[in-house]
């Protein structure tokens, strides 16, 4: 699948086709028969999983009476309990949140949804191409360098080859271990000289020797968004690779830090529903009135950091709220996507290797 960075971060706002009674009406139709009791969601947890619960599956409840049951989960363990489920055939998830730019890849674990027709607030209130076949874009963001300002008194950090320089910039830092490794390596790589548009296929043998470099002074490698927000409130290191979102949120809950979107990697959360999900109906019906609503969408925008897909919800951020949140053109220009079909052909053996660099 070929994304278009703009039109996928940046659609434009346009006007609501339903009014939330006949909002709320849809999102039942859209499950395609009856709503089961009982939806499961995997999650991030923490402060997150918080503002979806407010914002998003509290009032689907509400709406609907389907209880909505979040796991949590990181993205590594996400998608190797989803593959799991489906070899065994005991599928216990209804809902993942892939990075949209994979969804075309992953056919043989999620449901195909066509052109979202079942679910027409997806068309009718979505931002262009927020239908992605095999899943629905519901977030933007980024994977961002953060820093703690007040360790840098004349001259910030803004690129990741700041981030590998600990000479010019001193102090421990973090890093992701998430089951998915290629933020990290992507950033090793620019940090090494690597133009944005060269990367892939990734050089490994390159990645790692940079890396080498910087693991005497990585003082933590984070699993989770709320253990990444532990060790910048804590102080235990002064740079970390953290999502856009989690940042804003560590940053909007008092602890100093700032961040840089320079050569930032995509962080484009997608809904996609499993095959054999236990719960398809409520699946697909939480999905439609999810995109509904466009107050709520500002709400989470503001509370958590990440745009989302709702074109009005959008439209309702100030030009400085979208530039914290990345939403600003200039900022999403340059916003690196990884090539999934390298991604498909080699993710066994690059995680296998990071893996065993890391315990090393």
């Amino acid at each position: 699948m070929t994304i278009d960075r703009r039109q996928v971060l940046l659609g434009g706002a346009g006007t609501i086709a339903a009014s939330a009674f006949p909002f709320c009406q849809a999102s039942a139709q859209a499950g395609g028969g009856k709503l089961e009791s009982t939806l499961v969601i995997r999650s991030t947890g923490g402060v997150f999983e918080a503002a979806l619960k407010k914002n998003f599956f509290d009032p689907f409840t509400k709406a609907t009476g389907v209880k909505v049951v979040p796991v949590a989960a990181s993205y590594g363990d996400m998608m190797a309990k989803a593959t799991a489920m489906q070899t065994s055939g005991n599928v216990e998830w209804d809902i993942i949140s892939p990075q949209y730019y994979e969804l075309s890849k992953l056919s043989h674990l999620v449901e195909d949804l066509g052109d979202c027709a079942a679910m027409p607030n997806v068309a009718s209130q979505g931002i262009p191409r927020a239908c992605g076949g095999h899943g629905v874009l519901y977030l933007t963001g980024g994977q961002v360098l953060a820093f703690d300002p007040r360790a840098f008194k004349d001259r910030k950090p803004k690129t990741w080859a700041d981030f590998w320089d600990v000479k010019t910039f001193p102090g421990s830092r973090a890093l992701p271990n998430t089951g998915s490794p290629w933020a990290n390596l992507i950033a090793s790589l620019i940090a090494d000289g690597v133009p944005a548009d060269k990367l892939f296929p990734l050089d490994l043998d390159r990645a790692f020797a940079k890396f080498d470099a910087i693991k005497p002074h990585v003082s933590v490698w984070w699993k989770t968004g709320a253990q990444s927000q532990q060790v910048m409130r804590q102080g235990d290191a002064v740079m970390s690779l953290m999502w856009s979102g989690t940042a804003y949120a560590t940053k909007k809950a008092g602890v100093p830090l700032d961040w840089s979107w320079t050569d930032a990697v995509a962080d484009f959360g997608a809904w996609a529903i499993l095959k054999n999900a236990p719960h398809p109906n409520a699946a697909r019906a939480f999905i439609d009135f999810y995109m509904g609503n466009p107050e709520n969408h500002a709400a989470f925008s503001r509370e958590m950091g990440y745009s989302t897909s709702n074109k009005k919800g959008q439209a309702l951020l100030t030009e400085e709220e979208k530039a914290e949140l990345g939403a600003k053109p200039e900022i999403v220009e340059q916003i690196i996507i990884p090539d999934a079909d390298w991604l498909e052909k080699n993710r066994a053996m690059a995680l296998e290797r990071w893996n065993r660099w890391l315990s090393a």
